[in-house]
């Protein structure tokens, strides 16, 4: 290989290890923010869950106490 070659095929090499750098810092950095983004979804999805949860309660509460004030009204 003449001095040429060999400082091109050297410069090919350093380029496809910086590229392969890059593209391991990217996917890194893609990984973190679906772990965090899921973390948020997650977070988001058991809000939501709990909230609905609390209206249920709430409306059998509601539902329960107008039973109870309709059979007063009714004098059973």
């Amino acid at each position: 290989m003449s001095a040429e070659t060999l400082k091109q095929h050297e410069e090919q090499q350093e380029k496809h290890i910086a590229d392969h750098e890059r593209e391991e810092k990217h996917a890194e950095k893609e990984h973190e923010y679906r772990e965090d983004h899921g973390i948020h979804d997650y977070i988001g999805h058991e809000i939501a869950h709990e909230e609905r949860a609390e209206r249920r309660q709430q409306d059998e509460t509601d539902a329960a106490l107008a039973e109870t004030a309709d059979t007063i009204l009714r004098g059973e």
